[in-house]
């Protein structure tokens, strides 16, 4: 389906961040005290935590927030910087293990995030961030054991949280459980009904397996996203894979008011008219919209190259045959189509 939701979905859960785009290199700034030049260009948010960091300079709490500043605006470095002034401090405290163990997540320092939250729920053990953000590193590295250890650790203490059975049926998917998959699934729409990513991974399961109640569950979830692209993908996918093509071409019609050149719908859309419709023209405007968007798309170009075959033009079929095996030279079909037309 083109949506890559292990790592896009879990990755949320684990920072609980908004990690913004950077406002520029602020580094300078985690020092305590703060120029007059360098007022006049850093955000007001930043430059209120220098404000208060400079009437007290031993305040961890402090430094903390700006700690967790840094690591929305993406300045890792610096949040690194604060997060040593922090444990200089006061390195008593369970929350600025989590602040840290972010930090690492997101640097790519999975062992010392690993280990950090490890003396978070030492601190506390009754810390159930730090619980999930440890089954989700074992759920990284495929130890589903241990990663339904601590879910079920953090559900002896919060049994109603709704990440907690997210990441159970995450598990239950991995493990290709999908019965106990969709009810972890459920349990977690039903703690929290607003819970997008449960939605759409419910619809991908019920997707999968060609249940009408599929389309449901990506309603629900774009009454919390009511323009997300990736829910009306999704429903038109289900809809292509079982050959319902006036839906599919319904719900690929939102999307493309959204986003006209999604390459996805657009490859989509062609594949619908070529094949279901075996409407050749509009297919190859869709085909081309798709290349316009992504010149690279393989798959689009040996479509087109189908369409203009199938149409009698073998003059721009081995362009677009020939233009796919520049890009893909293994492409099996594209190669054939070629020696069939030779």
């Amino acid at each position: 389906m083109n949506m890559n939701f292990k790592a896009t979905i879990l990755i949320s859960l684990f920072a609980g961040l908004v990690l913004l785009s950077s406002c520029g290199n602020e580094t300078a700034s985690s020092e305590a005290g703060t120029s007059d030049s360098l007022k006049s260009v850093l955000p007001e948010a930043l430059l209120k935590l220098n404000e208060a960091i400079e009437k007290e300079p031993t305040n961890a709490e402090l430094f903390h927030k700006r700690a967790q500043y840094h690591l929305q605006q993406r300045n890792f470095d610096a949040g690194f910087e604060d997060m040593k002034r922090v444990m200089t401090i006061d390195s008593s405290k369970a929350s600025y293990f989590i602040t840290l163990s972010d930090l690492y997540f997101v640097t790519n320092q999975t062992a010392n995030s690993k280990a950090t939250l490890e003396k978070c729920i030492s601190l506390d053990d009754k810390n159930v961030d730090a619980m999930l953000k440890l089954a989700e590193l074992y759920f990284y590295v495929k130890k589903y054991d241990d990663c339904f250890k601590y879910i079920n650790m953090a559900l002896k203490i919060d049994k109603y949280n709704p990440k907690a059975y997210f990441m159970k049926g995450m598990n239950y998917k991995e493990i290709k459980d999908t019965a106990k998959a969709i009810s972890s699934m459920q349990t977690a729409v039903e703690q929290d009904p607003s819970f997008y990513n449960a939605y759409m991974q419910l619809g991908i399961l019920n997707a999968a397996q060609k249940n009408p109640i599929a389309v449901e569950y990506y309603k629900n979830a774009l009454r919390v996203q009511p323009k997300s692209t990736e829910i009306w993908y999704a429903i038109g996918k289900y809809y292509q894979d079982v050959e319902n093509w006036d839906k599919a071409m319904e719900a690929y019609n939102v999307l493309l008011q959204i986003d006209p050149k999604n390459k996805n719908a657009n490859y989509n859309m062609g594949g619908i008219n070529l094949v279901g419709k075996k409407d050749y023209k509009t297919a190859l405007k869709y085909f081309t919209t798709a290349l316009s968007s992504d010149p690279a798309y393989v798959d689009a170009y040996y479509a087109r190259g189908v369409c203009y075959q199938t149409m009698g033009d073998k003059k721009n079929a081995v362009v677009d045959f020939n233009a796919c095996l520049t890009i893909n030279p293994m492409h099996e079909q594209a190669k054939k189509a070629l020696e069939g037309i030779n």
